[in-house]
């Protein structure tokens, strides 16, 4: 089953929306990088941390600027193949995605439908 990854700038945005879906799609994988210490901000080390413990693939969300800068640094730096970063809303976009995932979509599919829903380049 393919996970969702979140970056966010905040460690409560990120943890507070991995208790959504892990309630509106149990059995998703969820995984975080959020804050740094505490703080607001992002970490291409903890963005790679999470990229590095997927083991199938993953779609990774992420909230403001910078958050899309740094996960798209650590795939471009690690060549991650397994890891498809979406530009679709954070909190919209990785539901829509954790529920089609559960219910056996592929990614092609999920994108496709991120697309539609959000009328963007996901």
């Amino acid at each position: 089953m393919m996970d969702i990854c979140i970056v966010s700038h905040s460690e409560k945005i990120a943890e507070g929306l991995k208790e959504l879906l892990s309630q509106m799609a149990a059995g998703v994988n969820v995984r975080t990088a959020g804050g740094i210490d505490g703080e607001i901000g992002t970490s291409v080390d903890r963005i790679i941390e999470m990229f590095d413990s997927v083991e199938g693939e993953a779609l990774c969300f992420y909230d403001i600027g910078s958050s899309q800068m740094n996960a798209e640094m650590a795939v471009e730096m690690n060549d991650y193949q397994n890891i498809t970063i979406v530009h679709a809303p954070l909190v919209e976009g990785a539901f829509l995605a954790s529920v089609e995932i559960k219910v056996g979509k592929s990614k092609e599919e999920i994108i496709a439908s991120l697309k539609e829903n959000f009328k963007e380049k996901a």
